[in-house]
């Protein structure tokens, strides 16, 4: 009992840790207080100036209306997602990056997509790696690339259009990885339903690639390929189709 009692008298008599004055504690509290209101009151930070960079064939008018839609807020608060989203719907667009400036200004850069192929289907079109067929106004006008065909014009936009793309552009990816060079050596990529044609460049040789397996036959071609440049004439057709031959005629 003496024990406990001399214990909680002991607790009692010892002296408490060092005190933090309150207004010490006050002091950080408003200067939070006072920079929040410089950030969001002062209009310090007031979104004056939005600045695009790359893509210059995005109608200037969209450009405005998506100024517009960020003029006059929070540089620190403002979100650019709708403007982002709103950026990229344009075929020609593939990125839109926004970057804060002090103290008013956001800057926007936008990446172009890159044609690979032109698409004629009614009317010739770029497309690019993933598929997406670029706008007439963003068009280089650049004929050094290897041609899509068999595409309904009316299937563009449509699930069976983006499929018979998608098929075209696996090839022309497939021919890249393998040493060929598609914009030199081939001279359209035919899709006729499920099935792939090939037109060889100079020598206007039909190549049937069929519906599937394209990388096994694009190999294929490729070894074929090694043993018929050294001949003087290229064959008229080269049929893949087949799991265990090579038909060439």
């Amino acid at each position: 009992m003496r024990f406990w009692q001399s214990h909680e008298m002991a607790s009692r008599g010892a002296p408490s840790g060092p005190r933090i004055p309150k207004k010490w504690l006050v002091l950080p509290a408003a200067i939070i207080i006072a920079a929040a209101g410089v950030i969001f009151l002062s209009g310090l930070f007031t979104v004056e100036n939005v600045r695009f960079h790359g893509c210059g064939t995005v109608p200037e008018d969209s450009l405005a209306r998506v100024r517009e839609s960020l003029l006059g807020r929070n540089l620190v608060t403002v979100s650019c997602t709708h403007a982002r989203e709103r950026l990229v719907s344009f075929g020609e667009v593939q990125t839109a990056v926004f970057k804060r400036r002090p103290f008013k200004t956001l800057e926007c850069y936008l990446v172009k997509r890159e044609p690979v192929a032109l698409l004629i289907a009614g009317s010739i079109r770029e497309v690019d790696r993933e598929g997406v067929i670029l706008p007439k106004r963003a068009g280089r006008g650049d004929i050094d690339l290897p041609v899509i065909t068999g595409i309904d014009q009316k299937a563009i936009g449509k699930e069976r259009g983006r499929q018979g793309i998608a098929r075209a552009l696996e090839v022309l990816v497939l021919f890249k990885e393998l040493g060929f060079s598609p914009a030199k050596q081939l001279s359209e990529v035919h899709g006729s339903g499920d099935e792939i044609d090939l037109v060889w460049m100079g020598t206007g040789t039909l190549i049937k690639l069929g519906r599937d397996g394209y990388a096994g036959r694009v190999r294929k071609l490729r070894t074929v390929f090694g043993t018929l440049k050294d001949h003087e004439h290229f064959p008229r057709l080269i049929d893949l189709r087949f799991e265990r031959q090579v038909v060439i005629r």
